[in-house]
Protein backbone atom coordinates (compact mmCIF):
# COMPACT_ATOMS: atom_id res chain seq x y z
CA UNK A 1 0.00 0.00 0.00
CA UNK A 2 2.99 2.39 0.72
CA UNK A 3 3.74 3.22 -3.04
CA UNK A 4 -0.21 3.52 -4.22
CA UNK A 5 -0.65 5.86 -1.07
CA UNK A 6 2.55 8.03 -2.58
CA UNK A 7 0.79 7.91 -6.05
CA UNK A 8 -2.79 9.00 -4.61
CA UNK A 9 -1.34 11.42 -2.20
CA UNK A 10 1.29 12.99 -5.04
CA UNK A 11 -2.06 12.84 -7.25
CA UNK A 12 -4.48 14.61 -4.65
CA UNK A 13 -1.98 17.55 -3.70
CA UNK A 14 -1.04 18.20 -7.84
CA UNK A 15 -4.91 18.29 -8.46
CA UNK A 16 -5.36 20.92 -5.72
CA UNK A 17 -2.72 22.59 -6.99
CA UNK A 18 0.01 22.42 -4.65
CA UNK A 19 3.74 21.95 -5.62
CA UNK A 20 5.52 18.58 -4.39
CA UNK A 21 8.76 17.13 -5.22
CA UNK A 22 10.21 13.87 -4.05
CA UNK A 23 12.21 14.31 -0.67
CA UNK A 24 15.71 13.54 -0.71
CA UNK A 25 16.33 11.90 2.90
CA UNK A 26 20.00 10.38 3.58
CA UNK A 27 19.57 6.93 4.82
CA UNK A 28 20.08 7.52 8.28
CA UNK A 29 16.32 9.07 7.82
CA UNK A 30 14.62 5.94 7.47
CA UNK A 31 11.70 6.54 5.43
CA UNK A 32 10.35 4.58 2.65
CA UNK A 33 9.64 7.76 0.63
CA UNK A 34 9.02 11.38 1.53
CA UNK A 35 7.18 14.36 -0.58
CA UNK A 36 8.59 17.78 -0.20
CA UNK A 37 4.87 20.01 -0.20
CA UNK A 38 4.67 23.67 -0.51
CA UNK A 39 0.78 25.42 -0.49
CA UNK A 40 -0.43 26.97 -3.58
CA UNK A 41 -0.22 31.13 -3.11
CA UNK A 42 2.71 33.44 -1.52
CA UNK A 43 3.76 33.40 0.68
CA UNK A 44 3.77 29.22 0.26
CA UNK A 45 3.89 26.87 3.81
CA UNK A 46 6.20 24.35 3.08
CA UNK A 47 5.53 21.01 4.56
CA UNK A 48 6.63 16.96 4.30
CA UNK A 49 4.71 13.84 4.15
CA UNK A 50 6.91 10.84 4.66
CA UNK A 51 6.45 7.12 5.13
CA UNK A 52 8.34 6.09 7.95
CA UNK A 53 10.50 2.37 7.26
CA UNK A 54 9.31 1.33 10.62
CA UNK A 55 6.16 1.93 10.62
CA UNK A 56 5.27 0.87 6.42
CA UNK A 57 1.48 1.36 7.59
CA UNK A 58 0.95 4.93 7.58
CA UNK A 59 1.87 8.15 6.10
CA UNK A 60 3.15 11.65 8.56
CA UNK A 61 2.21 14.43 8.04
CA UNK A 62 5.02 17.03 9.26
CA UNK A 63 5.74 20.51 9.53
CA UNK A 64 8.10 22.50 11.49
CA UNK A 65 8.19 26.25 12.63
CA UNK A 66 11.68 28.12 13.64
CA UNK A 67 10.70 30.78 15.50
CA UNK A 68 11.76 34.20 14.66
CA UNK A 69 14.36 36.38 15.87
CA UNK A 70 12.35 39.46 16.94
CA UNK A 71 9.81 36.73 18.91
CA UNK A 72 12.69 34.75 20.33
CA UNK A 73 14.11 38.50 21.52
CA UNK A 74 11.03 39.03 23.07
CA UNK A 75 10.70 35.45 24.49
CA UNK A 76 14.04 36.17 26.08
CA UNK A 77 12.96 39.60 27.89
CA UNK A 78 10.52 37.25 29.97
CA UNK A 79 11.11 35.31 32.99
CA UNK A 80 11.10 31.53 32.73
CA UNK A 81 7.40 31.44 34.36
CA UNK A 82 6.20 33.91 32.02
CA UNK A 83 7.57 32.20 28.78
CA UNK A 84 6.46 28.60 30.15
CA UNK A 85 3.17 30.06 30.21
CA UNK A 86 3.46 32.26 26.48
CA UNK A 87 4.55 28.89 25.64
CA UNK A 88 1.90 27.05 26.86
CA UNK A 89 -1.43 29.34 26.11
CA UNK A 90 0.20 29.18 21.89
CA UNK A 91 0.23 25.11 22.12
CA UNK A 92 -3.41 25.22 24.04
CA UNK A 93 -4.58 27.14 20.99
CA UNK A 94 -2.72 24.64 18.52
CA UNK A 95 -4.30 21.99 20.50
CA UNK A 96 -7.38 23.33 20.25
CA UNK A 97 -7.39 23.11 16.28
CA UNK A 98 -6.12 19.82 16.25
CA UNK A 99 -6.09 17.34 18.98
CA UNK A 100 -5.03 14.65 16.81
CA UNK A 101 -1.73 16.59 16.71
CA UNK A 102 1.34 15.74 18.37
CA UNK A 103 3.02 18.65 18.74
CA UNK A 104 6.50 19.20 20.13
CA UNK A 105 8.45 22.34 21.35
CA UNK A 106 12.47 22.23 20.67
CA UNK A 107 14.43 22.09 22.52
CA UNK A 108 12.05 22.88 25.53
CA UNK A 109 9.23 24.98 27.20
CA UNK A 110 11.30 27.07 28.51
CA UNK A 111 13.83 27.87 25.65
CA UNK A 112 11.84 27.41 22.85
CA UNK A 113 13.60 27.45 18.91
CA UNK A 114 11.41 25.64 17.00
CA UNK A 115 7.90 23.83 17.26
CA UNK A 116 7.05 20.99 15.11
CA UNK A 117 3.49 19.40 13.94
CA UNK A 118 3.48 15.80 13.13
CA UNK A 119 -0.26 14.18 12.05
CA UNK A 120 0.11 10.21 11.73
CA UNK A 121 -2.46 8.72 9.08
CA UNK A 122 -2.72 5.39 8.27
CA UNK A 123 -2.55 3.60 4.36
CA UNK A 124 -6.17 2.04 5.86
CA UNK A 125 -7.94 5.18 6.35
CA UNK A 126 -6.37 6.55 2.86
CA UNK A 127 -7.83 3.73 0.74
CA UNK A 128 -11.28 3.85 3.13
CA UNK A 129 -11.84 7.59 3.40
CA UNK A 130 -9.86 8.75 0.06
CA UNK A 131 -8.90 12.74 -0.96
CA UNK A 132 -11.61 14.53 0.82
CA UNK A 133 -10.15 13.28 4.17
CA UNK A 134 -7.20 13.35 3.51
CA UNK A 135 -7.17 16.89 2.56
CA UNK A 136 -9.00 18.00 5.71
CA UNK A 137 -5.87 16.65 7.58
CA UNK A 138 -3.39 18.43 5.36
CA UNK A 139 -5.68 21.69 6.11
CA UNK A 140 -6.03 21.20 10.03
CA UNK A 141 -2.39 20.94 9.94
CA UNK A 142 -2.08 23.84 7.90
CA UNK A 143 -4.66 25.70 10.32
CA UNK A 144 -2.59 24.15 13.53
CA UNK A 145 0.73 25.92 11.60
CA UNK A 146 -1.60 29.34 11.46
CA UNK A 147 -2.95 29.08 15.08
CA UNK A 148 0.76 29.01 16.23
CA UNK A 149 1.83 31.47 14.17
CA UNK A 150 -1.07 34.00 15.70
CA UNK A 151 -0.75 32.91 19.08
CA UNK A 152 3.00 34.56 18.54
CA UNK A 153 1.50 37.47 17.36
CA UNK A 154 -0.97 38.06 19.52
CA UNK A 155 1.28 37.41 22.52
CA UNK A 156 4.38 39.57 20.59
CA UNK A 157 2.82 41.43 17.71
CA UNK A 158 6.12 42.65 15.40
CA UNK A 159 4.82 44.44 12.32
CA UNK A 160 7.88 44.69 9.70
CA UNK A 161 8.92 48.04 9.13
CA UNK A 162 7.92 47.26 5.23
CA UNK A 163 4.79 46.67 5.63
CA UNK A 164 5.27 45.21 1.53
CA UNK A 165 7.68 42.55 3.23
CA UNK A 166 7.19 39.48 2.71
CA UNK A 167 5.92 37.48 5.59
CA UNK A 168 8.17 34.93 6.77
CA UNK A 169 6.99 31.78 7.15
CA UNK A 170 7.96 31.15 11.19
CA UNK A 171 6.58 32.59 14.54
Amino acid sequence: MSSNAYELISKWLVEESFTIRRLEAPPEAKILWGLDVFTPGQPSINFKIISPADKPDRVLIVLGIGISPDHRRELDKLKQAERLKVISNILGKALSVCIDCQITVQPNMIDPQALSILLALFNEEITLYGKPYFMRLVARTLNTYLAIISGFNEWFPIIPEDSRKKIQPYA
